[in-house]
């Protein structure tokens, strides 16, 4: 992993240096060059965070390898440099590094951590860009009216054909928006807001949205995007983001107004005028292409249209001087390279095979016959997960690499037979290797809901449904005897082994667990294979104060686990509190132990404040029943935003009932988000 790292981290570097040139320049070419060519300008940018591929000398690239250099000592070797994985079994001589070896040693590699703590957030950040992203399209349609008059469905006609656009562009009012905008990828849709609009204004909107289409910007906003979510951790990356949204809008404006005179140039600046509104809900959002994006935009581009010029021979001629610098400088920043192999010559002394192991990026080092840790290769050469390399007098010897742990044993054997390279003694030393690794194997983590929950004076932290390999983890096990005499084995972390003992504390796990499997808390899940991660006992007597201190501190187990030992006075409260302050991580973990009329008390709360977030919990805690009548609420008043909350919660029969009535009442925009929910 710490490769991945050095090359990811060495992109962001790389990208950064080439965003700050880019921006130093800007003086420069700022009131000279053409918007549309520093638009896409950061596109090269944008580029350099992503791609990895760089030449062999680099600055980066050079102050990466730094950290990779190692004293060697080259002598003849009998051997050629072969590569590592080749059917021969030899694998050539790699770079060594001498001050990895005891960094390897360590119980927990640092770099798999930081790998994996860069993978979660970038996951979590894609994915809730995807989802806010989805939201906000279903949201948008939900409010579409499809426009029917034919006068302005030519006047867009006329726009697609200057610009030779044959793809049918759908044209819709929404009362929900403020500015006109384009959304959708390969059904692209402009959407106006409701209102008169001139004929002068509406060919001003349909070339600006239109040229949005053209160049393709949505794809663009979401490559920029995919880069923020890679590279959240640097803070320079959101300055790009500002400024390709920022030369969007600019390039876009150019392109309009470059067939326009001076008096049209201000009516289209006029037109920019006309829909900036500060109640806009959706200026920059990064998922539409608006007219307008915000007053501290506006002035730039108001200048840029008044000063508006076309470019000199000249100036053409110095902006392909600009663009050969910064495609120069793309290369010569460069990246962070994984070292290869090369043809170092080592001299090995002679000893004993002996067995260990040093592992890194999922290989995996056998030292023989006098082989030493000064010796080891930095890397290897490998295209699956697990590999082995044998480090020994003559040479590298690559058995592998292998992908699969369940079948390792077997893959690993029929390998060894078929490398006459190896002596016997070296086929056994890799089975014992494999074995050791088989045996250590924590590849496949569980994955389970932990949560807090509060029982006779024990606060109960505890996980659920292990797998059974998974499980084995945990030597510490006990049968727990529950209310009905059932029995169920129950594993225990360190952190809850010294409550073993305790009669009392076993007896509240037993009670706990049988509650949870028979309802009496909704929405759980049954409890076959339970962790115990922490218990701590409390006193009965300090609930309020723990309460409150949990509250204080935020700390949703906690307090989510005590909240039904809290007598109903104290629980309302701490409701009205949390509802008041719209701490809605606090209201969804208390969510499952409040009673049916403070549910019920809620969701009409909620319906009436139009606070979406807690309505759309609580909707998932109320009767059916109740759920029905929400619906049908917001059906007879066009509530189409709250209408799409309840949708997710309705069986597929009762969404095709509601389609049905939808359609029969020409309700479009229901009729729509019911089909959309609709699964294939």
């Amino acid at each position: 992993m710490n490769e991945f790292m050095k090359i990811l981290l060495s992109l962001s570097v790389s990208g950064t240096l080439l965003l700050l040139l880019i921006l130093g320049l800007k003086p420069l070419y700022k009131n000279r060059f053409s918007k549309r060519w520093q638009y896409y300008i950061w596109i090269v940018a944008a580029l350099r965070f992503l791609i990895p591929f760089t030449p062999d000398t680099t600055i980066v690239g050079s102050l990466f390898g730094k950290f990779d250099t190692a004293a060697v000592n080259e002598t003849a070797s009998p051997h050629g440099a072969i590569p590592a994985g080749t059917g021969d079994g030899k694998a050539g001589p790699i770079q060594t590094n001498r001050d990895m070896a005891a960094s390897m040693r360590e119980p927990v590699n640092k770099y798999v951590c930081l790998f994996f703590i860069w993978s979660a957030l970038t996951l979590v950040l894609f994915v809730r860009k995807v989802t806010v992203y989805q939201g906000f399209i279903r949201y948008i349609k939900a409010g579409n009216k499809e426009v029917s008059d034919i006068e302005i469905l030519n006047l867009l006609s006329g726009c697609e054909e200057k610009l030779n656009i044959k793809t049918g562009i759908e044209l819709s009012r929404n009362p929900l928006i403020a500015s006109p905008m384009l959304i959708g990828f390969f059904r692209p849709g402009i959407i106006l807001p409701v209102g008169e609009l001139e004929d002068k204004e509406l060919s001003h909107i349909f070339m600006h949205e239109l040229i949005h289409y053209k160049q393709r910007d949505m794809f663009y906003k979401w490559l920029i995007q995919l880069v923020v979510c890679v590279h959240w951790f640097n803070p320079f990356i959101y300055l790009l983001e500002k400024e390709v949204n920022k030369s969007c809008e600019l390039s876009c404006d150019e392109k309009v107004i470059s067939v326009l005179d001076d008096i049209a140039r201000r009516a289209y600046g006029d037109t920019l005028i006309s829909f900036l509104k500060a109640d806009n809900p959706c200026k920059s959002f990064f998922a539409s292409l608006t007219l307008t994006e915000g007053a501290e935009q506006l002035k730039e581009r108001l200048g840029a249209i008044m000063k508006f010029r076309k470019k000199s021979k000249a100036i053409t001629a110095v902006t392909a001087i600009f663009t050969a610098v910064v495609c120069v400088s793309f290369f010569a920043v460069g990246a962070y390279a994984a070292p290869s192999a090369v043809n170092d010559r080592k001299m090995w002394k002679n000893s004993e095979i002996r067995n260990e192991i040093l592992t890194e990026d999922g290989v995996y080092y056998i030292f023989c016959d006098g082989a030493e840790e000064d010796d080891k290769p930095l890397a290897s050469v490998s295209t699956g997960n697990i590999m082995f390399v044998l480090v020994r007098k003559d040479g590298y010897t690559s058995v592998g690499p292998f992908g699969n742990m369940e079948t390792l044993m077997e893959d690993v054997a029929g390998q060894c037979e078929n490398m006459n390279t190896l002596t016997q003694e070296e086929k056994e030393l890799v089975m014992d290797t494999a074995a050791i690794i088989v045996k250590n194997d924590k590849s496949t983590q569980y994955t389970f809901t932990q949560k807090g929950y509060y029982c006779n004076s024990y606060i109960i932290e505890m996980g659920w449904n292990l797998s059974d390999t998974l499980s084995k983890e945990y030597a510490v096990s006990k049968e727990i005897t529950l209310e009905d005499n059932s029995v169920i084995k129950a594993y225990f972390d360190e952190r809850a082994t010294d409550y073993l003992k305790d009669s009392n504390a076993v007896s509240a796990i037993g009670k706990l667990i049988y509650s949870l499997n028979n309802g009496d808390m909704q929405n759980n899940p049954m409890i076959e294979i339970p962790l115990i991660t922490n218990i701590t006992y409390v006193s009965e007597k300090n609930l309020s104060i723990l309460a409150e201190e949990y509250f204080q501190k935020s700390s949703l187990t906690e307090f989510s686990a005590i909240f039904p030992g809290l007598d109903r006075k104290l629980q309302k409260e701490y409701c009205e509190k949390i509802y008041d302050e719209n701490k809605i991580a606090f209201f969804s973990s208390i969510l499952p132990y409040m009673d049916r009329d403070l549910v019920t008390l809620y969701a009409d709360q909620s319906d009436r404040d139009q606070k979406v977030n807690f309505l759309s919990v609580v909707l998932g805690y109320i009767q059916p029943d109740d759920r029905d009548q929400y619906a049908e609420k917001y059906y007879e008043t066009d509530n189409v935003s709250c209408f799409t909350i309840v949708v997710d919660y309705m069986t597929k029969e009762e969404r095709q009932e509601w389609l049905k009535r939808a359609r029969t009442d020409k309700k479009t925009n229901f009729a729509t988000v019911l089909s959309d929910e609709l699964p294939d």
